[in-house]
């Protein structure tokens, strides 16, 4: 058996049919890696269609992270993974200036290369700021109309048209991934307003800085991520003027979620349940917070995130 790895092969010329003369070799293995959704789009998809297995590769989840951090608790290992993420090569990177420039070459290169390089009148300036606006926003509804009226307003003129088409460029590169809605009591599925989550928690500090640390829009990105890690299908959930986190989705089996950086407050618990309170179906509903302990509420089990993560 001849085990041949080819990776960002999409780059050379009529690749899908070098592809499809070794795939129907009896004594060839293949594996195609790459960094964006476009090598699987155009003709490979029907020369290939039925006979490939594809595999979504995420940076580390926090349970792979954790044993890379020696001589720490669990809690500060967390800190650090909120903050620095799981690109694995970073976790070796303790020099500040090192970690960074780091980070900023693999953006830059997915910017660059998967992105603009793909467009024949690319914006530069534009990509960047959209790259920030969804980062910042992480966690927010949000519309390409919308966008391109921030956008006009700053300067950068642009269309709704135009929005939706770098959208999808970011989503085919797999920096962003975007969470659509799904109508809980009406039981169907919405394409108005979605929001866009960061491919890992390092996207904000290259991009935003520590002055707007947000920490809980980095939860609720972390939590999304590993949701997508365990093989969910994952929605916002829309239930009237009520809004739950995230709807999950797994062989037919629904789960809810809602994320919290502390409910200590009992306004605040009472907030975060209440979306809970109006579903009527017996599937699992889940309150994940950095607080510590584990409480079930009528069926709402309120779980530290960590201890979840870890789970």
């Amino acid at each position: 058996m001849n085990y041949i790895f080819l990776d960002e092969i999409q780059n050379v010329a009529h690749f899908e049919k070098v592809l499809d003369s070794l795939f129907i070799k009896k004594n060839v293995d293949l594996y195609v890696t790459g960094s964006n959704a476009f090598m699987l789009s155009g003709e490979l998809s029907t020369l290939l269609s039925g006979r490939y297995i594809e595999i979504h590769v995420f940076p580390l989840s926090f349970a792979e992270f954790l044993p890379t951090m020696t001589n720490t608790s669990k809690t500060q290992a967390f800190d650090r993974y909120s903050e620095r993420g799981g690109f694995p090569f970073a976790i070796e990177l303790n020099d500040s200036q090192t970690y960074h420039d780091y980070i900023d070459g693999i953006i830059n290169t997915v910017l660059i290369k998967d992105i603009l390089a793909r467009r024949e009148r690319g914006n530069a300036s534009f990509v960047e700021e959209l790259a920030k606006y969804l980062t910042d926003t992480t966690g927010n509804l949000i519309t390409p109309r919308k966008i391109a009226g921030l956008m006009t307003s700053k300067g950068v003129k642009t269309s709704s048209a135009t929005v939706t088409s770098y959208l999808k460029n970011f989503t085919d590169a797999y920096l962003f991934y975007k969470c659509d809605r799904y109508d809980i009591s009406g039981k169907r599925y919405l394409t108005i307003n979605s929001k866009y989550y960061p491919v890992d928690p390092a996207l904000r500090i290259d991009l935003l800085g520590t002055k707007r640390p947000n920490f809980g829009s980095r939860l609720e990105s972390i939590v999304y991520l590993e949701l997508l890690r365990r093989g969910y299908e994952v929605y916002v959930g829309s239930l009237g003027n009520l809004e739950i986190d995230f709807v999950a989705i797994k062989d037919g089996i629904k789960e809810y979620y809602q994320v919290s950086l502390s409910v200590k407050d009992e306004h605040t618990y009472q907030r975060e349940i209440r979306g809970f309170q109006k579903i009527h179906d017996n599937f699992p509903k889940k309150l994940l917070t950095e607080d510590s302990g584990y409480y079930n509420d009528n069926g709402i089990e309120q779980i530290n995130v960590i201890d979840w993560l870890l789970s």
